[in-house]
């Protein structure tokens, strides 16, 4: 595995924990909205799991809607696969399974990585549920 991919794949784990944290803490406890925020790039583009095409505002005015929202929400990422690496642009698919009062849910993930400046900055992310 290339340094490029092995920064995609680490990009991978400490969003998801980003976000796990996000879930669990209240509004104004820490600064885990701006730390998750400069993983993206300004472009980015995601397509949630219900089909619905989120930009870069989108996606930050859900994620301050649901920060302290899912209180005991633990989140694991595995299976992590590089599909393609062009110069400094990766893409991997990983498996996400959210857990939360006993009930597990999955995905199949797939995002695209721009690795060119110190931490990987993501620029498309696109979710499907897994039955």
């Amino acid at each position: 595995m290339t340094s490029l991919a092995l920064e995609a794949k680490h990009s991978v784990v400490v969003l998801h924990q980003l976000i796990e944290r996000i879930f669990n803490q209240a509004e104004g406890s820490d600064d885990s909205i701006d730390l998750f925020l400069s993983y993206f790039h300004p472009d980015f583009k995601m397509v949630t799991p219900q089909g619905k095409q989120l930009d870069l505002n989108e996606m930050e005015t859900l994620f301050r809607q649901l920060q302290g929202q899912r209180e005991g929400m633990r989140i694991a990422t595995s299976e992590h696969a590089i599909i393609s690496q062009q110069s400094e642009e990766v893409t991997i698919q990983y498996r996400e399974l959210q857990m939360m009062n006993g009930t597990n849910q999955s995905r199949i993930s797939l995002a695209v990585l721009d690795c060119s400046t110190a931490i990987p900055r993501w620029r498309y992310l696109q979710e499907t549920l897994v039955a």
